[in-house]
């Protein structure tokens, strides 16, 4: 008898439960071998990294600016289980006009949300060795079944020095610290919000409070500046001058209990618009208020509940590295329009010529009162020069930054080179004694540290922001996890000196008093405040590296640690993307939050 012959093109059951069975199994082997080898996905559980990446947080808009703003909630879960603790995120303060901003339970949107899903590349640093501020992913030294992620601030062989908010690096312990600079486009990623004209707390300006940004000139002379200043809408225009007239930014926060009377209807004390306090590192994302409840007594949330509440400490470090950003109509085809940013007394000029897009650089130590032009202030000898888009009359956004002892200017979001780097070591201007704010009676100096100006020009500024750089804090550690976040833990006895704010601190706390001097410009030059912040240093062996949270007031990171380091075995990859952050509750449900998708910077 013939054998038996198959039909092309039919497969024997078996063979056909074999083949699935086969392709299972192989799925699930490429399936490890990518998440092993190639890619992995984690979620954020802390706020260590805020707000770069995300934690347990809520997603908030602010009740009086409309502003969005994002509020930590690690809190509310405890870290080994996820179980809840029983405490709750009451209330926040936004990010730019500080408002209290109670939470509203019945409000779907503002639920607890987890933490951003985040991709991680295991496979870059098979290639490459990790850079400084890569965002990593690593075996926690002292824990190694968790995982954190940092970002990368020292590399092996190097000496780390945490001073005023920076990082400084050497290799040999007689070389001298040189700044670590973050790249552009790192800067625009890490950078916080400070004010921005486009959400103005509708009932300050009802209430007659000042705009931020005034108009100023040499010698007090009278400004064509006109600033509308509405509840509705913030412009400001100046008309064609010979002499280049300016608009200043005055940083004015008002305090929880101040909000509070603003919330009961009262009158609030009569504010001067060129009165100024000095930009801290406040952040929004540590402005939570948290209360121990149980889920049936949560009830309506007011701002008086929240005003007698305790806070986290937030906001006691000034920071001087700043960025202004506008979005200007040029109305003329000539003129000169000019920005302007001021740190340590030194102020750093940007002059655009409207008709050629010419640029040039100049800096000034404008704390003298005859201005001193700083020749040679930028390494080498010939100008700071450079070409932009700016052609005339249009609409363009530009934004000028110093930060890290570097000048960085964008038009229309493209980073604009110079000649060559514009690069600068403030500490051959300004020794310890002088590494201060500065201010005189005729010049603000960093009372107003921004401006935006124009010589010969018609221009309408329909939009002005500031942000600041992050602040690394030089924490002081006192026993395993016990650690004052603040440059001022080796002083706290010494803010109640009469060297820093006079004999007027009775009653006051620490904050209040490192508050009371940011916002006394005459009290800058003689105050001892500034000579108490604390400085750390560090030192890296062969394979070992140095990694920092961006939310440097609340990261348990290499500072804290008692192995000041990440050895490299325990490096997992590369953070790369945002794959999926959380999703809203309306008005439609689990839609995602697509505008914070997107590569990790």
């Amino acid at each position: 008898m013939a054998a038996a012959t198959i039909p092309k093109g039919t497969i024997q059951p078996n063979h056909h439960l074999r083949e699935t069975v086969e392709s299972i199994v192989v799925a699930f082997i490429l399936a490890f071998l990518f998440r092993a080898f190639v890619a992995e996905a984690f979620v954020i559980p802390t706020g260590s990294m805020a707000p770069t990446l995300m934690g347990a947080h809520k997603d908030l808009y602010c009740n009086q600016c409309g502003s969005r703003y994002q509020v930590g909630a690690s809190l509310e879960f405890d870290s080994q289980s996820g179980a809840r603790t029983g405490n709750y995120v009451i209330g926040s303060h936004s990010s730019i006009c500080r408002a209290v901003n109670p939470i509203d339970f019945n409000d779907a949107n503002q639920a607890t949300f987890s933490g951003d899903r985040i991709l991680v590349s295991k496979f870059d640093y098979v290639l490459s060795k990790p850079q400084r501020w890569d965002v990593l992913v690593f075996k926690f030294p002292e824990e190694a079944r968790m995982n954190y992620i940092k970002r990368l601030v020292g590399l092996p062989g190097e000496q780390i020095l945490i001073q005023e908010g920076d990082i400084y690096t050497r290799t040999q312990s007689n070389a001298p610290w040189v700044i670590a600079r973050k790249p552009a486009h790192k800067v625009l990623a890490v950078r916080q919000p400070v004010a921005d004209t486009s959400h103005q707390a509708a009932e300050l300006v009802k209430r007659g409070f000042p705009s931020l940004w005034q108009p100023w000139s040499e010698g007090g002379k009278q400004t064509p500046w006109q600033v509308n200043h509405s509840p509705e809408a913030w412009s400001a225009n100046l008309s064609a001058d010979p002499q280049t007239s300016w608009l200043r930014y005055y940083h004015k926060d008002l305090t929880p209990r101040q909000w509070l009377a603003v919330e009961q209807g009262q009158q609030l004390p009569e504010v001067s618009p060129t009165q100024s306090q000095l930009i801290t590192d406040f952040l929004a994302y540590n402005s939570y208020y948290a209360k121990s409840l149980r889920q049936q007594d949560i009830r309506e949330i007011k701002v008086d509940d929240l005003v007698q509440q305790p806070q986290s400490e937030n906001g006691v470090h000034w920071v001087g590295d700043l960025i202004g950003e506008f979005d200007v109509e040029v109305e003329s085809s000539s003129g000169q329009l000019c920005l302007q940013v001021v740190e340590f007394g030194l102020e750093f000029q940007v002059a655009i010529d409207i008709t050629t897009g010419d640029v040039q650089l100049t800096a000034w130590d404008a704390s003298q009162l005859e201005r001193s032009n700083l020749d040679g202030f930028f390494s080498g000898e010939s100008e700071l020069v450079a070409a932009c888009k700016i052609r005339g009359p249009g609409r363009y956004q530009v934004a000028l930054a110093n930060v890290d002892d570097q000048i960085l200017l964008w038009v229309n979001g493209r980073l604009v080179k110079f000649n060559r780097p514009a690069e600068f070591d403030s500490w051959s201007l300004r020794d310890d004694k002088q590494r201060r704010p500065f201010w005189l009676e005729s010049r603000p100096l960093d009372a107003a540290p921004i401006a935006i100006g124009g010589k010969d020009i018609d221009m309408t500024v329909h939009r002005a922001q500031v942000f600041r750089d992050l602040y690394y804090t030089a924490v002081q550690r006192h026993g395993y996890r016990n650690y004052d976040s603040t440059d001022f833990g080796q002083a706290r006895s010494r803010l109640r000196a009469p060297d820093v704010l006079g004999n007027g601190t009775s009653g006051m706390d620490d904050d209040e008093i490192i508050a009371a001097v940011y916002a006394k410009p005459k009290l800058w030059q003689t105050t001892a405040l500034f000579s108490l912040r604390n400085k750390n240093e560090y030192t890296l062996g062969e394979g070992q590296y140095f990694p920092l949270g961006d939310n440097s007031a609340q990261s348990s990171d290499a500072r804290m640690w008692e192995r000041k380091f990440v050895d490299e075995k325990y490096l997992l990859g590369k953070a790369l993307l945002v794959f999926w952050p959380h999703y809203w509750n309306r008005p439609i449900p689990f839609l995602p939050d697509f505008g914070r998708m997107g590569l990790i910077r």
